[in-house]
């Protein structure tokens, strides 16, 4: 690695958007002789690929907690099948307690969360459902 593969891989750091015409002016190289580092940079492993980087614990994607208590004749298997149907849905736990059900879905956005919990609220045989929203993810 030379001086200008230094130079090509510290312009990347701090913009690798930049097109390649702008890398190479920025290391006094053409286009193709910029590109052709550019390439065997990556052959070699300097640069092992590209990727997007996100605060840690992001996912894209909003959660929500949803907890369910059944109406008198609700149980478990009875709302199973309906619950599978439901898109987002990525969790169920069953619970001892006054709390029947722990939900858990994730949506692209609010809009989404909000779509699972009128699909569950629609259900019957539930007496009880409140939204949690998850607002920090600290493991899994």
């Amino acid at each position: 690695m030379d001086e200008k593969d230094q130079l090509l891989l510290t312009a990347l750091r701090r913009d690798a958007r930049r097109p390649l015409v702008a890398l190479a002016r920025d290391i006094g190289l053409s286009r193709s002789a910029t590109q052709d580092r550019l390439n065997r940079l990556l052959r070699s492993g300097a640069i092992s690929g590209f990727t997007t980087v996100e605060p840690a614990g992001s996912t894209g994607k909003v959660a929500a907690h949803f907890l369910v208590t059944h109406a008198p004749g609700g149980s478990c298997a009875k709302l199973m099948p309906h619950l599978e149907k439901i898109p987002g849905i990525r969790r169920i736990h069953a619970l001892a307690g006054p709390i029947d059900l722990v939900i858990f879905a994730e949506a692209a956005d609010m809009a989404g969360i909000e779509a699972i919990r009128a699909a569950i609220d629609a259900l019957p045989l539930i007496s009880g459902l409140t939204t949690h929203m998850v607002l920090e993810r600290h493991m899994g």
